[in-house]
């Protein structure tokens, strides 16, 4: 990176609001996650409550597990992290818009499938009334009225989501169907999906219950408990491996079931898992206490093949690739790779540069050559897309 961007991620960290003292992690975890969570779930309140959290454990069929409560796993080497050393990345990005088949002050891009192909977004004044768009190739369809909150697609174009009623649903090519909803729980959210169709997400019952739970896109009336009750999943890669978090710990659970917590860094008695691509994952943990009272969330990220969890010098980040490449969202998005190399993304060129707005990126492709997100000017959002080559 360069000076500048070293002085703007020092600026970039004092500026992070700092939760309450008394208020829990979890909470403050939740409280924390990037504008694509916080928009995507609306005004579902228990949705909401939930989006925040993550946890897996040994999969059953319609079942719960009768497992130990998980124990803290000897941390891992945490490497060091350089801001100042590393090279500029030698990729040249491009942005352009994406159509908008309707009208809509507030129109995004949110996610982007591994491939780069599919992206999912949604269009509408910020009133909850948003339709969501899939964009296929630069071809954009609107899905039916009756579903809302589009939050992920995969390789092959099924997108998911959740309804402000705690719905959750896929679609495909015209194809709607509803996911099933595990007896004792009244509600689900939906987090991620990869390229096999398997889904992750939670079920959600009174006084704050909840569940992780596995779905295909085959069979969505069947569903797989994960872990005890408790847990929630936020995350799963294209071979199935879940990540979430259980007992306060993150989590992660082998496609052949088997849990292990992730580790921590030093000092850091919890944290939250948000989502995982490739051998990657990242979320956020509480670090040090600050004059005054209370504490300043970071991101961290993970590698799952080696087990090793970094703490990232950045106020927050938005997404990871399957490559490793860290999106850095902060109004002007920025692509970390993990030795270091870096590329700011650029403004839209077609907009003189008193008129630049602000940028948010929210989705990467597993090559990290493939980013979306919106630029917001004159009071306006619109959609928009990278390509780096």
């Amino acid at each position: 990176m360069t000076m500048l961007d070293d002085q703007r991620v020092t600026a970039l960290l004092r500026s992070v609001p700092v939760p309450d003292p008394q208020v829990d992690v979890s909470r403050a975890i939740r409280d924390g996650r990037r504008r694509r969570q916080r928009r995507r779930v609306g005004g579902a309140a228990a949705v909401t409550l939930l989006a925040g959290l993550g946890v897996v454990g040994a999969v059953q069929l319609r079942g719960v597990a009768s497992e130990p409560a998980p124990t803290a796993p000897a941390l891992a080497a945490t490497p060091s992290v350089s801001t100042s050393t590393a090279p500029g990345s030698s990729l040249t990005c491009e942005a352009s818009w994406l159509p908008q088949p309707i009208p809509g002050p507030v129109a995004v891009a949110i996610d982007v499938d591994p491939t780069g192909r599919h992206i999912v977004g949604e269009i509408g004044t910020g009133n909850e009334d948003g339709r969501v768009v899939l964009w296929t190739d630069g071809q954009a369809t609107v899905l039916p009225a009756t579903v809302r909150h589009g939050s992920v697609v995969n390789a092959e174009g099924y997108v998911i989501g959740t309804n402000g009623d705690g719905t959750g649903w896929v679609y495909r090519n015209g194809s709607l169907r509803t996911l099933a909803i595990p007896p004792g729980y009244d509600a689900v959210l939906l987090h991620a999906i990869n390229g096999r169709g398997d889904i992750a997400g939670t079920a959600m019952g009174a006084n704050e219950s909840h569940h992780a739970v596995l779905w295909s896109v085959d069979r969505p009336q069947e569903y797989r408990l994960i872990g005890r009750p408790g847990s929630t999943a936020t995350g799963i890669t294209e071979d199935g491996t879940v990540v979430g978090k259980m007992g306060g710990l993150p989590y992660r659970w082998t496609p052949q079931g088997a849990g292990t917590a992730l580790a921590l860094p030093d000092g850091s008695p919890s944290a939250s898992v948000e989502s995982a691509h490739g051998t990657w994952a990242i979320g956020m943990v509480a670090g040090a206490e600050r004059d005054g009272g209370g504490v300043l969330m970071l991101p961290v990220r993970w590698n799952l093949t080696t087990g090793a969890v970094s703490r990232l010098p950045f106020p927050s980040a938005a997404a990871v690739a399957g490559n490793g490449d860290l999106l850095v969202d902060d109004g002007a998005p920025l692509v970390v790779a993990p030795d270091g190399a870096s590329r700011r993304l650029p403004g839209r060129p077609d907009v003189r540069a008193t008129e630049a707005g602000t940028y948010t990126a929210e989705g990467i492709s597993d090559d990290g050559r493939t980013v979306v997100g919106s630029a917001y000017e004159n009071e306006v959002h619109r959609p928009l897309v990278w390509r780096c080559s």
